[in-house]
């Protein structure tokens, strides 16, 4: 029996080789490079200083840097007062970040109830004012009859008549033309709608009315002048964001009011058997009463 034919190979002894000599590299390389352990760091470290440890913590504090200052509040509000400008959005967008910074300076800002603050303050600022308003005063009042309830019926639709202009699908169409497309000139319309609902109001308050009838009609006369003013704030759209929008809100809501009163004066009108025929204006509140 030839036992070398047992052994392994000449190639395959230097390959062991080879691979013990590496392994023993690599752990000699890993102790040499090794970070020190944790009792060893401990047994380097200084001493610490003998003394209470709320004598350090006292000096790193004292180091430290603090916080700001509290903005005085009085600088605030004439920071605030210097903000405001014709332009409601330019207003809004300045006290905004005036009132942001402000709570930021006092670590506050991110929370809610701060935020619903700043939010109050920013909408306070966009509200409009009517600038016409009309009182039971300046009415003229009718004696309570048919006849003048069947004359207050042809004079207020006879009016609306007057004034093609009041139309509120033409003050949309108007505002949406000019934001779909950045077309200024498409906003010159609502001068003359603005006029035409200001006009509107003051003419049905010279309508004699009926006791009865005269709340319902105070209400309209004052829904269409808030449209009127509405409709102006509408032509600063591209101008003034803000006031557009807050302009164009109004308009809808005081129209879709006007649109419910008419409704209950037509009612009224029904209920009280003051009838239409066709070739009289009055004809026209059949439009508001249900079938």
């Amino acid at each position: 029996m030839n036992v070398v034919s047992y052994l392994p190979s000449q190639q395959f002894s230097v390959t062991v080789v080879s691979v013990v000599a590496a392994g023993g590299l690599i752990i000699g390389a890993q102790y040499v490079t090794r970070p020190a352990g944790s009792a060893e760091l401990l047994a380097a470290a200084p001493a610490q200083p003998a003394g209470d440890w709320r004598e350090n913590l006292d000096e790193v504090q004292a180091t430290a840097p603090g916080l700001p200052p509290v903005p005085d509040q009085n600088a605030v509000n004439k920071l605030l007062e210097a903000a405001k400008s014709s332009n409601i959005t330019t207003s809004v967008a300045r006290s905004l970040f005036i009132n942001l910074s402000a709570a930021g300076a006092q670590g506050m800002g991110s929370d809610i109830p701060t935020q619903e603050k700043l939010i109050a303050d920013a909408s306070s600022q966009i509200s409009l004012n009517a600038k016409t308003s009309y009182a039971a005063a300046d009415l003229s009042v009718a004696a309570q009859t048919a006849a003048t309830m069947r004359a207050w019926g042809n004079g207020v639709i006879k009016t609306f008549n007057n004034h093609p202009k009041a139309n509120a699908a033409g003050a949309l169409l108007a505002v949406g033309k000019a934001t779909d497309y950045a077309d200024a000139s498409a906003l010159a319309e609502l001068a003359a709608i603005s006029a035409a609902y200001a006009a509107l109001a003051a003419d049905l308050a010279q309508v004699p009315v009926p006791p009865t009838m005269a709340p319902l009609h105070l209400q309209l006369i004052n829904d269409l002048s808030r449209m009127s003013d509405a409709a102006a704030e509408m032509k600063k759209s591209l101008d003034d964001p803000l006031r557009g929008l807050s302009g164009l809100q109004t308009f809808q809501t005081a129209g879709t009011e006007a649109a419910r009163v008419l409704t209950t004066l037509a009612e009224q009108l029904r209920k009280g058997g003051i009838l239409f025929s066709k070739d009289e204006p009055g004809a026209a509140w059949s439009v508001f009463v249900s079938p």
